[in-house]
């Protein structure tokens, strides 16, 4: 989304070794103007017409395009195929190596933490006495240890306030909260943003259904025409404690640095603006002090006091690509800015700030071990220091980007945004609550469940008892079923085999997983693709960092029919029926009692 990617400078054309050729210059210069959507159009249609003395280019130019669009699924394919057509280049020539550390990355976004580890080190080779390939490799590491932790929360697309485009920067508004979203207003006729295709951002304001009920279900949003707009970008916003001060965040358009300025191109800066509320109306806006034509000021979280002011920006003197800031409000004007230190800040993104009220600082960071892309972490100041920055784990943080978190005042809900898989738009907000782990269900409760009722507690999973983890009784995986002669995991199958996951992360206790094939085929053949899809779902549970000494693979081919069907008899059955008995079920092997 856009405001995690506005502090990202482009370097592309001058740092890709591609080769330029005269019918890829309107994109060239939709993507010096940063106007992303519209680049990627006329690259799409160029690579259609199979033009081999330019693929190269076009398609490396494709895949930065979607990177810098954060789109991680066509980022990780175009770069895999820019990678591909390498060696099919015209005077091919060694590319840069950060081509492979994108590649790596949208790997890892993506979930692929194996592939994206070997990556990161071949990266590392190709750029021997810099420490970030390994660094990265290692993340990956502790993404797939992290797997097994217990949930802290429990998260909710908060659906009412979503729609097809993005919602991000939360903030709390009296009774409700306030956030920002390219989605069109009824009415609204501004032009499009070239960036994401989008429209510019806007404020709006929602309340919950129940009062002060943070996770649950929120009224329509509606167009917050009461602040103060610009025809640009208007949010992510900021207020003290009483709502009488506000922080904006808003773009002006810079025609100055709308070309080239030392091979670092922009078009558009973030700035921070403030205004009071004065008899009912808010002032005009004053730039921020801080403001720059240089560099980027923006993410405003303003401590309740209204003393203090935390924002990110990337001038001069930072540790990496954006870092977070603070200045104090003393003598009646705010203090030049402190950067937050090694602690916080990394050499790469720190971004969307938010002070609790008992002071933890809340914020995003790509720089930090984490899941992958922009992870959430809180870190808290005891004595002017802050202390190691802790990541929220799952299901907060996916291998997708989640930022923008805001938490209530007794710590125990909040809303954050993730662009992961799921959604209703690119970036959507969502609910979170500590998990409440004193309240555990029976196996068969949780095992047994209908999907729709195992969609719903996707993120909340219960755990059982130990005394009801019965020794070699079966019990099925709802919702794990295989097409036919296929022995691949579905997508409608992770949820269930997550039941299995939490489970095993919760009891050190080691089970036998077995798939059930339908009667169609040979004896022979359907043990064989029966052993298949168990191993498969094995494999899944393994990536989620279940240790595979713990859990066994078996294939009963046709042996256990669950109804009439029986092909050698010559009984006819339903597709439906036939799916019934390609079913995967575990049992517990054995089970520690201490």
């Amino acid at each position: 989304m856009l405001f995690r990617s506005l502090f990202t400078t482009l370097i592309l054309i001058a740092n890709l070794n591609v080769y330029a050729q005269d019918n890829l210059k309107n994109a060239k210069r939709e993507i010096s103007l940063f106007n992303y959507s519209r680049a990627v159009d006329i690259l799409k249609k160029h690579l259609s017409k199979n033009d081999k003395e330019s693929e190269c280019e076009a398609t490396f130019l494709l895949a930065d395009c979607y990177r810098m669009l954060n789109d991680v699924g066509n980022s990780k394919i175009w770069f895999g195929k820019a990678i591909s057509v390498i060696g099919q280049c015209p005077n091919p020539k060694n590319p840069d190596p950060e081509i492979y550390f994108h590649y790596a990355q949208s790997l890892r976004s993506s979930g692929e933490y194996q592939k994206a580890r070997k990556l990161f080190q071949y990266y590392d080779s190709l750029v021997q006495g810099r420490q970030r390939g390994k660094v990265y490799a290692a993340y990956c590491d502790s993404a797939i240890a992290w797997m097994s932790n217990r949930p802290e929360y429990e998260i909710r697309n908060a659906e009412t306030l979503n729609s097809a485009q993005s919602e991000f920067g939360c903030t709390f508004y009296h009774k409700g909260i306030i956030f920002a979203s390219d989605r069109l207003s009824s009415g609204d006729s501004r032009k499009t943003y070239g960036w994401t295709g989008n429209n510019y951002l806007d404020l709006y304001f929602s309340e919950p259904v129940k009062p002060d009920h943070i996770f649950g279900d929120f009224n329509k949003p509606l167009h917050n025409k009461d602040l103060p707009h610009e025809v640009w970008h208007d949010g992510p916003v900021t207020f003290n404690g009483d709502f009488t001060t506000m922080f904006l965040n808003q773009t002006k358009l810079n025609e100055s640095n709308r070309t080239s300025d030392h091979g670092k191109m922009r078009t558009h800066l973030l700035k921070i603006f403030s205004c009071n509320l004065i008899n009912g109306k808010w002032s005009a806006l004053k730039p921020f002090s801080l403001n720059s034509d240089s560099y980027s000021v923006g993410h405003p979280a303003l401590t309740k006091d209204g003393k203090t002011l935390y924002f990110v920006s990337d001038m001069p003197g930072g540790y990496g690509e954006t870092d977070i800031w603070c200045c104090h409000f003393e003598r009646n004007s705010w203090t030049g800015p402190v950067n937050l230190g090694p602690a916080i800040n990394t050499t790469g993104k720190e971004m969307f700030p938010f002070i609790a009220a008992d002071g933890a600082l809340y914020f995003a960071s790509d720089g930090l071990p984490g899941f992958g892309g922009l992870d959430l972490y809180v870190s808290y100041n005891t004595e002017n220091q802050w202390s190691k920055p802790h990541n929220l784990g799952r299901p907060v943080n996916s291998s997708y980007d989640e930022l923008s978190l805001i938490i209530t005042e007794d710590n125990s809900s909040g809303l954050f945004t993730s662009n992961r898989p799921g959604g209703l738009g690119s970036d959507d907000l969502y609910c979170f609550r500590k998990s409440v782990v004193s309240d555990r269900e029976p196996i068969d409760s949780i095992i047994s469940k209908p999907p729709a009722e195992l969609a719903e507690e996707k993120n909340r999973p219960g755990t059982p008892h130990p005394d009801t983890l019965i020794i070699n009784k079966s019990y099925r995986l709802e919702n794990i079923f295989y097409d036919f002669d296929q022995w691949n995991i579905r997508a409608d199958a992770e949820l269930s085999l997550m039941k299995l996951v939490i489970i095993l992360r919760e009891y050190p206790v080691s089970v036998e997983l077995g798939s059930h094939t339908d009667c169609r085929g040979t004896e022979e053949y359907n043990m064989e693709l029966s052993q298949k899809r168990a191993e498969s779902a094995v494999h899944y549970i393994i990536s989620c960092g279940i240790s595979a000494s713990r859990i066994t693979a078996r294939g009963y081919g046709k042996s256990r029919l669950l109804n009439k069907c029986n092909c050698e008899a010559g009984i006819e059955c339903s597709e439906e029926e036939h799916q019934l008995n390609r079913r995967t079920e575990f049992k517990i092997l054995t089970k520690d009692e201490n």
